[in-house]
């Protein structure tokens, strides 16, 4: 799946998805090239809407989540060995989690990107071979 950027401006996202909690503000500005296309690694629902992760300007290397209306969609289909899984939060009695859709390895293992973002060999190197696959 691919993306495009329309805007990297907080003033851009709805009126609802604005938390400054979560530092979604109208002033946010968003590590993105406008009109830049960016592989999407991951899907996620949250704020009523979905968060694309994908690898920003800053050159990290894990992707990062981003919210859905910065972006248009450039190339909608999905990779044939995503799947979808949905995790429940185990701190919660009411079963708030979360939805991904992603590679089997992300989708089913709630730690992976945790993993991932402290750089463990073995994730990264699973990441690094789905990322090559997508480019």
């Amino acid at each position: 799946m691919k993306v495009q950027v329309i805007s990297n401006s907080g003033g851009q996202l709805p009126l609802p998805m604005l938390d400054s909690k979560w530092g979604l503000t109208r002033e946010k500005v968003f590590p993105l090239s406008v009109g830049k296309e960016y592989t999407v690694h991951a899907i996620t629902a949250l704020k009523e809407v979905f968060w694309y992760y994908l690898l920003d300007e800053r050159d990290l290397p894990y992707p990062v989540w981003y919210p859905s209306p910065l972006f248009r969609v450039s190339d909608g289909s999905l990779p044939a060995h995503w799947v979808v899984n949905y995790t429940a939060n185990a701190m919660t009695q009411d079963r708030v989690g979360s939805s991904l859709i992603t590679f089997k390895e992300w989708a089913n293992d709630p730690s992976f990107y945790e993993r991932l973002v402290e750089g463990e060999p073995g994730t990264v190197a699973v990441f690094r071979n789905e990322r090559d696959m997508s480019a």
